[in-house]
């Protein structure tokens, strides 16, 4: 590919790569300040020529849909689309207006989850950007947070990406059109092939919304055993914002809502709306994230768990690892083996497992209560039927409360202060 693009466009470095394109970061030298733009190329491989005439038409169509749609100051502007032929090889390109930012997708892989307030921001500033994308006839299809932008200079949002690359894709793979989507935010019409409709956007948008109130994949969202979508365990939202998202979901268009506007409508009627299309997430800009190794170092940065849950979820995890800890230390341990160094050992392994495993996540707070509850039974049983004279020195149960709340507020204590080293540690770095 030359680097000097319809002898206007100089390529700096590569931002995305495709099976079937790239995206790459220029510079108009037709400007008097070099201005930075995005040049996306495709280059369509091992087609037909009928598949070739169709991956044509489908470029220039995007081409002539952001013509349109980038006079909306949300959607980046279109600054040229041409071809170039170098030697046997055609590319097809577009240029478009550069946004400097960051997408949602590395503001969540950074920083995790962000707070309902500020997702009520950001979808009373993108729903009226679907609105003039839907009056327009035309429909995104790839709603993700990849494809939305927070630009640094004044934090507005942007609306990326219509999809001729995915769209060639398609032609190769024998899919049609409307196959356009990303796994995990295609509605059910888009996975059938089925016609879509501005119903099929907002499906999409509200699973992103999932995605940023959650810092959780569809994925784990969605449970296909029940066919429906859960993320109770994850976030509580307000009522209003909890029954808007779970129509935007319906598994048939039909029933969702019938347009942006009647989603902005149902939300405002009880929370008003905030800005027009700018956040207040004030958050350093990522890295890009089409390297793998970029990517995990992104992922690596993010607050480790134990630091960022909840006060509550750290006490309630605390005493009963307390409770536990107490058990096991009074019973066979503490008791009927002390003063072994293998005794020692083996309470040391089982209560670093036990945290391990709660840690990790594999073991939550209720696993954890019926674990616990199961130790005091065990206890409580050997006490009264089996009469063992170890056992029968068992402190009183409020006793061990009390010892396992004072392990729990101590606990929560010291997270507090390695969260105020972690934080601070991080904002320096």
């Amino acid at each position: 590919m030359p680097l000097l693009l319809g002898g206007r466009y100089i390529v700096e470095k590569p931002i995305a790569r495709g099976g079937f394109g790239a995206t790459f970061l220029a510079r108009d030298r037709y400007t008097p300040a070099m201005k930075r733009c995005v040049v996306k190329l495709l280059q369509p491989i091992g087609l037909t020529s009928s598949q070739m005439d169709i991956a044509k038409q489908m470029f220039e169509r995007e081409a002539t849909v952001l013509e349109d749609l980038g006079t909306h100051p949300q959607i980046p502007d279109l600054l040229a689309y041409f071809e170039v032929q170098a030697g046997n090889d055609e590319f097809f390109f577009l240029v478009q207006e550069f946004v400097d930012g960051f997408t949602l997708e590395q503001l969540i892989e950074q920083h995790g989850a962000i707070a309902e307030t500020d997702v009520l921001e950001i979808i009373n500033s993108l729903l009226p950007v679907l609105t003039f994308i839907h009056d327009k006839g035309s429909i995104h299809r790839d709603i993700k947070p990849a494809n939305i932008m927070v630009r640094k200079s004044d934090q507005t949002y942007f609306l990326l990406d219509f999809g001729a690359v995915k769209q060639v894709a398609g032609v190769v793979q024998g899919q049609k059109s409307t196959g356009i989507f990303t796994p995990g935010y295609g509605a059910p019409e888009q996975m059938r092939g089925d016609t879509v409709f501005p119903a099929t956007d907002l499906y999409a948008f509200a699973v992103t919304c999932l995605y940023l109130l959650t810092g959780k994949e569809p994925e784990e969202l969605f449970d296909g055993n029940h066919n429906k979508w859960q993320w109770d365990r994850f976030v509580k939202l307000s009522p209003s914002v909890d029954q808007v998202l779970h129509k935007m979901l319906e598994t048939a268009p039909s029933d969702r809502f019938i347009s942006a506007a009647a989603v902005l409508q149902a939300l405002n009627a009880k929370t008003p709306a905030t800005s027009t299309h700018k956040t207040s997430i004030q958050v350093p800009a990522p890295l890009p994230t089409f390297s793998p190794a970029i990517k995990k170092t992104a992922i690596a940065n993010k607050t480790p768990w134990l630091l960022s849950a909840p006060i509550v979820t750290q006490f309630i995890a605390t005493f009963l690892l307390g409770v536990e800890a107490m058990l096991l230390w009074q019973t066979t341990v503490g008791i009927s083996l002390i003063g072994t160094p293998a005794s020692l050992v083996t309470f040391a392994l089982v209560i670093s497992g036990i945290i391990l495993l709660r840690v990790s996540t594999i073991l939550d707070n209720k696993d954890l209560s019926v674990f616990v509850s199961v130790s005091f039974l065990v206890v409580w049983a050997v006490q009264v039927f089996a009469k063992l004279a170890a056992f029968q020195n068992f402190p009183q149960w409020i006793e061990i409360a009390q010892y396992c709340g004072i392990t729990g507020f101590g606990a929560i204590a010291i997270m507090a202060f390695f969260r105020l080293i972690f934080q601070l540690l991080y904002s320096l770095l």
